[in-house]
């Protein structure tokens, strides 16, 4: 039968051409994201600062919730202090024999011959160098406050003298040493063990211990010893104990690589199924004659179900190399754009190139067996009838299949719309693939509607063309329908995915900007000394300067009725505010002390909580904490959606230091004129005690080295910078995922349409002319176009309108205009290009010839 089925296919090699491709494209696919997953659960970064330390322990970077063994967890953004006394009970470990605590910290560093200060620049104690381990090439350790040992990349010199930024602000040192070997993604800058507490800030408390110590089983014996509190790192598991930032990077990865699994998997299914459904209605004629000559249902059930096998094995063959490469690509892509940390390497393994070409088997196998299951059920004698004319109509497990999917869609949107919090925002994705697969299932019931609808207008507009593509997609519906099905995945998940980012960008610009009052905004690298903000104050003319750092914290909130650990971003600020403008719609930021905690209008419905009512945090370092709301906000996209005194985020934060300052200037100081809009252009003179807006500036900038002084217009660029970057990531992958798309549709238009030889010869055998003939497939095309056009709209429009109701708590998106019309027309290119190329071909030969070929 296998051979059967290939005989019978030669004259249809178009079909499975296209059937192989769709399936290649879908499995390499899949891998790419699975090998994105498998990074980010198996990835590795090599070991710096750790080298020399078998074992490491740290602190613990993942939280879950207390009593749940089944909460996966968040990790946190802070490093994780542990205490100091745990270096006893490490020590009574049997075969450990020394125990070194480490302190790090970063620090900001600036000095004339200083070649690495603008990366990242590690402060750590002379105690912790052998570690690395770190030895003096030039020079002596640090032995008084002021002294310290610089990393040979640094290209410190012995004797010179330098300035740190650190936690207690701007300080000068002396360069008594030069250590070795230099790391490269983390200098050091090593201080007297005193001194480096004192920047550590953390009385009692340690980063970590390098444990050395002999025999095997060490990290055990110390991981059984010290219980869960902390995390015990050995091996190529080290390098992920020295930044935080590597647990974000795997929690980022598995992440994205999960979700588009998810994604990619649901499109493949429409996808491939609609090719492989098009290649066997295409053969009904054959499988009719098959049942007629005594094929039983389940001979042409196994034919049609192992050449589908044989073709999705051929096609797995060049999808997993090509899903390697791909996936490699994109994990580059994000490291060099810093989501991934520098030292993280792409893992290539078995799993997730295994799991695509399951995938790949398995859906072509249903595909496949699915398509055919009615030619090969109807009775023989019937076969033949059958396969000549469409049959009109759905059957009742399609129909109501599609009707669930449309009902939950529907239900799925308005549900959307009156929940409250990021659960409505996350229904997004699933309002779109609910709509989208029900759109496939009801296709030729939505070829019939348009045809009714635009069968009168296209007839009188074209009486021959027109009148031929309207009565044809009458009695063809379930053909143009697998046309259509992925034309409306394609502009649908387009439209839900570009409009999605431009609804985000847009609000988030927006409120950044609106909530900007102040005239400087000042920042620096990794932070700004402390005595900069008092410095800035007593500047003539300042009347007003608010500190802010961000970071992000755990909300301890329910989400459909299950406890979680939501993570949000934070903004910590000194009140009165006068630089930033929340949006208060209740409450009032001045209470913003003590136990106090405002919270933006999502975070505040995913909480369930109203001003003068308490919610569970933890903060960047997972110390938890409960406050009060003292204030409601509507800018929380603009400026993160908990806020906190600022004293709090700096004391739980890494560095310790303002990320922004806020500067307003009174009138006739030289800066900026505040005002409700938040808008306003630089100063370019005035006078007043603070003399022209240029000396202002200049005068701001000179506070500490290295500072940025940006004005309002300077605020809104780096509002879409930063914007941009993070819609990237997304934009790449669902790239792709729309090229996928594409590909399959001009696929299975090209299949479509070449197989309608016979059809176009016995047109022109009644007296059609080629032109007529072109002219009925334009109007199809542009029918299907259309279909997709508007199918795809309604399907985005209440996708759209529960994302933004959900984050800005308005149902109206940002849709660029100029943006949907050129999707649009991309839309109706591929419907004319793919069909209209096929055509011309068709309509070479002669029709007699071609109707008994």
């Amino acid at each position: 039968m296998l051979r059967l089925a290939f005989a019978t296919s030669r004259g249809r090699m178009v079909s499975l051409v296209g059937s192989f491709l769709a399936l290649m494209f879908a499995v390499a696919l899949v891998a790419s994201c699975g090998l994105l997953l498998e990074s980010g659960i198996r990835a590795r970064i090599p070991a710096e600062r750790y080298g020399a330390a078998p074992v490491v322990v740290a602190g613990q970077q993942r939280v879950t919730l207390v009593g749940d063994d089944t909460d996966p967890g968040q990790s946190l953004p802070e490093p994780v202090a542990i205490p100091a006394t745990l270096a006893e009970k490490i020590t009574r470990v049997p075969g450990v024999t020394k125990v070194v605590p480490e302190t790090a910290f970063p620090i900001g560093l600036t000095g004339s011959g200083l070649t690495g200060s603008g990366g990242r620049v590690v402060g750590r104690s002379w105690e912790s160098a052998g570690l690395t381990p770190y030895r003096l090439v030039k020079g002596r350790a640090p032995a008084a406050a002021g002294e310290v040992v610089t990393d040979a990349t640094l290209g410190g010199k012995v004797g010179e003298k330098i300035r740190v930024t650190g936690r207690d602000g701007l300080r000068e040192y002396v360069v008594t040493g030069v250590a070795g070997p230099g790391l490269a993604r983390q200098p050091s800058v090593f201080f007297t063990a005193e001194r480096a507490g004192e920047l550590f800030a953390r009385p009692g408390k340690v980063s970590a211990f390098g444990v050395f110590g002999d025999g095997d089983g060490l990290a055990e014996r110390v991981e059984k010893a010290l219980g869960d509190s902390v995390t015990v790192y050995s091996g190529d598991q080290r390098g992920l104990a020295e930044s935080p930032s590597a647990h974000e990077g795997r929690e980022a990865l598995i992440a994205i690589g999960a979700s588009l699994i998810s994604i990619v998997v649901m499109i493949a299914v429409l996808v491939v199924s609609g090719a492989f459904g098009l290649a066997v209605r295409q053969r009904d004629r054959e499988i009719a004659l098959l049942r007629a000559v005594g094929a039983t249902p389940g001979q042409v059930r196994a034919m049609i179900g192992r050449q589908a096998l044989v073709v999705a094995a051929l096609a797995v063959v060049p999808a997993l190399p090509l899903g390697a490469v791909l996936g490699t690509w994109m994990f580059g892509q994000f490291r060099a754009r810093g989501m991934v940390p520098e030292g993280f390497a792409p893992v290539i393994g078995p799993f997730p190139l295994l799991g695509a070409a399951a995938v790949g088997l398995l859906t072509a196998w249903l595909a496949a067996r699915t398509a055919v299951r009615r030619a090969a059920r109807i009775k023989p004698t019937e076969a033949l009838g059958e396969a000549m004319v469409e049959r009109e109509g759905l059957g009742r497990g399609r129909m109501i299949t599609g009707l669930v999917f449309l009902a939950l869609g529907v239900a799925t949107s308005g549900l959307s719309m009156v929940v409250a919090g990021e659960t409505a925002a996350m229904s997004a994705s699933a309002i779109v693939l609910l709509l989208v697969t029900a759109a496939a299932l009801l296709g030729p019931w939505l070829v019939r509607l348009a045809a009714g609808l635009a069968g009168g207008l296209v007839g009188r507009t074209s009486p021959v063309g027109g009148y031929l593509a309207v009565a044809n997609t009458r009695t063809a519906a379930k053909r143009l329908a697998s046309v259509a099905t992925p034309l409306i995945l394609m502009f649908a998940f387009t439209s839900t995915t570009l409009f999605a980012q431009s609804t985000l960008g847009h609000a988030t610009t927006t409120q950044t900007l609106e909530g900007n009052r102040a005239d400087y905004v000042l920042e620096a690298s990794p932070g700004l000394p402390p005595e900069v903000a008092g410095a800035a104050r007593d500047l003539p003319g300042v009347t007003g300067v608010t500190e802010t750092i961000r970071s992000k914290v755990l909300g301890d909130t329910v989400e459909l009725g299950d406890p979680i650990l939501m993570p949000m971003e934070a903004i910590g600020l000194t009140v009165p505010a006068h630089g930033i403008d929340l949006g208060v719609t209740s409450g009032s930021l001045d209470r913003l002390r003590d136990d106090g905690v405002a919270l933006s209008r999502l975070a505040a419905g995913s909480f369930g909580a109203t001003v003068g009512q308490k919610i569970r945090l933890r903060l960047g370092d997972g110390t938890r904490v409960t406050r009060t709301v003292v204030a409601v906000y509507e800018r929380g996209l603009g400026y993160g959606d908990v806020a906190l005194p600022y004293s709090v985020v700096r004391d739980h934060s890494a560095t310790g230091l303002a990320e922004r300052l806020y500067v307003t200037v009174g009138a006739g100081s030289g800066g900026l004129a505040t005002g409700a809009s938040g808008v306003g252009s630089s100063a370019t003179g005035g006078s007043g005690s603070g003399g022209t807006g240029l000396d202002l500036k200049e005068r701001l900038a000179a506070l500490a080295p290295g500072l940025t002084v940006l004005d309002r217009d300077d605020v809104g660029v780096a509002a879409n910078t930063a914007q941009e970057f993070s819609d990237w990531a997304n934009l790449l992958l669902v790239g792709l995922i729309i090229v996928f798309i594409a590909i399959s549709v001009v696929n299975t238009l090209v299949t479509a349409t070449g197989a309608r030889v016979r059809e176009f010869a016995l047109l022109r055998l009644v007296g059609g002319t080629r032109r007529q003939v072109r002219g009925m497939v334009r109007w199809e095309a542009l029918l299907v176009g259309g279909l997709a056009i508007v199918t795809g709209t309604l399907i985005t429009a209440p996708t759209l309108m529960a994302l933004s109701y959900g984050v800005t708590g308005s149902p109206l998106p940002h849709v660029p205009y100029l943006t949907y019309a050129a999707i649009a027309t991309i839309t109706l290119t591929l419907a004319y290009a793919a069909t209209l190329t096929p055509t011309r071909t068709a309509l070479q030969g002669h029709p007699a010839t071609q109707i008994r070929t």
